[in-house]
């Protein structure tokens, strides 16, 4: 299931939106499920179900656009955003990790389209990780994983709020995600680079507040692989 949010003060924009995205995931044969909002404010005071694709207009009364992405930076609710504005002269100030495009008002329906077929192909590369624990076989989308630490003949994979240790190697967890973010930055560690706020010389501090150390013959490809993520993020994903 894919849930779309729509963020506009203006009824007329929110049921255009609404429109096109039911068309196109019924096209697609997907199911999807929409979260409407009328303000900025009841956009950062949601805590319902995880939210793939957000469209937010920029300007609205009170929390405007731009507010609401600072303040949802690293809100895990929020996976993707979608601008859509009158002003193109904003472009610019809408670029972070989280931003998918910059629409223009009016909407056209191949603008709409494309946005969602990206975060569709984006949701489909969010595998599905399997681990063993004590209870047996557990399950974990990969964005949800911050990090994960080899101990001795077992792992801890670290998420935002928690630690839970996995009983496999290392080796084999970067087997299972080899290809997508979560990169090898040491002989014990691995992290994920969707959840790095900054690279210094004491390793990646990630946003739950933990650093990761990189090992010096990881260094170059971390940080070649660090700002290669950035680079498709925010600049090639917004051309």
């Amino acid at each position: 299931m894919i849930f779309i949010g729509i963020c506009d003060d203006e009824e007329m924009y929110r049921a255009q939106i609404k429109s096109l995205c039911s068309a196109f995931f019924d096209a697609q044969n997907q199911e999807c499920g929409f979260v409407v909002f009328t303000s900025g404010e009841d956009v950062l005071a949601y805590q319902g179900e995880k939210i793939h694709l957000l469209f937010l207009d920029i300007e609205m009364p009170g929390v405007d656009g731009l507010e609401v992405l600072a303040k949802l930076h690293w809100n895990d609710l929020f996976w993707r955003i979608v601008f859509v504005t009158s002003h193109k002269e904003l472009r610019w100030d809408t670029i972070d990790l989280k931003t998918l495009a910059f629409l223009e008002k009016p909407l056209d329906k191949i603008g709409v389209e494309t946005c969602l077929k990206t975060v569709l192909r984006e949701h489909q590369e969010n595998i599905d990780i399997s681990y063993r624990t004590f209870q047996g076989i557990d399950h974990v989308r990969l964005d949800r994983i911050i990090s994960v630490q080899a101990r001795g003949n077992y792992v801890n994979i670290c998420f935002e709020q928690e630690e839970i240790p996995g009983y496999e190697s290392i080796k084999a967890i970067e087997g299972m995600t080899k290809g997508t973010t979560i990169i090898r930055t040491h002989k014990s560690y691995l992290a994920n680079l969707q959840y790095v706020k900054k690279v210094n010389t004491d390793g990646l501090i990630m946003t739950n507040g933990t650093i990761v150390p990189i090992g010096r013959k990881y260094f170059y490809a971390v940080k070649e692989a660090y700002f290669s993520f950035i680079k498709k993020a925010t600049i090639d994903r917004n051309n």
